[in-house]
């Protein structure tokens, strides 16, 4: 009886198989370009941040590497540094990895500014130039 039922509802013929494979659309098949690009791009962002959470655990594995290198450079070098002095030293430099401090005034800044406003600069030395040689020669 149950064989009955499954001849029933099976395919007769592959082609029928086939047939009814062809009607069926696979989720994301008639896709635009677009939407593709997009899917791409939420799926690379997911891997961007998956790597990312996996760094920030990693911190305690970059944290006992430092520290194991600090103590055998401290050794190498005949310092006496304890390792509460190591741990402290390496807690304030992770705190103040990733701080943002304003450059300090001076003719460094100012080239540097000037470099990233060079364009504008350059206008407005041609029109600068333009209207002197149009007033003194016109």
């Amino acid at each position: 009886m149950a064989n009955a039922q499954a001849q029933a509802t099976a395919p007769s013929s592959m082609e029928e198989l086939r047939q009814r494979r062809a009607k069926t659309k696979l989720p994301g098949e008639d896709l635009t370009i677009a939407e593709t690009l997009r899917v791409m791009d939420v799926a690379r962002e997911l891997r961007d941040r998956r790597a990312t959470a996996e760094e920030m655990f990693r911190s305690d594995e970059v944290r006992i590497q430092l520290r194991e290198k600090l103590i055998r450079t401290a050794e190498m070098s005949g310092d006496r540094v304890s390792e509460a002095e190591i741990d402290a030293a390496i807690d304030q430099y992770l705190s103040n990895l990733h701080t943002y401090e304003a450059p300090k005034p001076g003719f460094r800044k100012f080239m540097a500014y000037c470099w990233i406003w060079r364009t504008r600069i350059a206008m407005a030395a041609t029109a600068a130039a333009a209207a002197g040689a149009w007033y003194f020669f016109a």
